[in-house]
């Protein structure tokens, strides 16, 4: 339909909702159309807006709406399911010739909250979308399958890369756990093993830091608290069982410091 000409002077249809639609359904919608004609200088589209603006002054105000639907004349009926085909298949990701079609205007049944009435599209596929399921991107409200939310690079790992953390762990947890075991065991007990958990916890931070290419995330947690309970387990070769016992203390102060560091 062209902007400008509207085919109608109903606010609900100049928004693109169901007479029965929430004031969230009416906002979104609203949201929706407005960043879609965007700021053209073109006259008509200039005039579109304007009816959007007045369309939404009156439906977004529970007191005008209230006049404005008593003064309405005939009730309009909600729209029903999408009809078979109005238009091409949609284009998203997925997209297949057996895949539901709907029509690129008017007010349809969310293809995902079925009880939801919308008049707001995927801004790349035009798939219906309301405002339970959008997703707000940079670009524009999308629905799950075009938005495409990439996870950050800090939290990704390659096989190599976790390889090297596990290598890390181990190789870290060994040298780490003699030199526990050699030197450091007086500072396994009372006050002291605080100091000795967080010098702990900050020598696997660095060391799955260089091992990773400083990643952060749970799975570099794990291998750094591996590594730590590899530490503490080589005590075992040295030590009494009740001995080693003391060591947890620094453990576990070692494990927090890790864990706030590298998540």
């Amino acid at each position: 339909m062209n902007p400008a000409e509207p085919s109608t002077t109903d606010l609900y249809e100049i928004l693109q909702v169901s007479p029965s639609a929430s004031p969230e359904v009416i906002e979104a919608a609203y949201n929706g159309l407005s960043k879609k004609f965007g700021a053209d200088a073109d006259p008509a589209v200039r005039e579109r807006r304007r009816g959007l603006d007045e369309a939404y002054g009156v439906l977004s105000n529970d007191a005008k709406r209230a006049d404005y639907d008593r003064a309405r004349k005939g009730p309009v009926s909600p729209p029903g399911p999408p009809p078979a085909a109005t238009v091409g298949p949609a284009t998203g990701p997925g997209a297949s010739s057996d895949a539901p079609v709907y029509p690129r205007t008017g007010v349809v049944a969310c293809p995902r909250d079925p009880e939801v009435q919308t008049g707001l599209r995927c801004s790349r596929c035009e798939n219906p979308i309301c405002p339970k399921c959008l997703i707000q991107t940079p670009v524009g409200a999308r629905c799950r399958d075009c938005a495409r939310i990439s996870r950050s690079p800090v939290y990704t790992m390659t096989n190599a890369t976790m390889a090297r953390a596990a290598v890390a762990a181990i190789v870290g947890g060994v040298v780490m756990g003699l030199i526990w075991a050699v030197v450091l065991q007086p500072f396994s007990y009372g006050f002291l093993s605080i100091f000795l958990g967080a010098g702990l916890g900050y020598a696997f931070t660095r060391m799955m830091e260089f091992a990773t290419g400083r990643k952060r995330g749970p799975a570099v947690v794990g291998f750094a608290i591996g590594g730590i309970a590899i530490a503490w387990g080589m005590q075992l070769l040295f030590l009494p069982f009740e001995i080693a016992l003391y060591g947890l203390v620094a453990v576990g102060v070692a494990c927090y410091f890790a864990y706030q560091n590298l998540r």
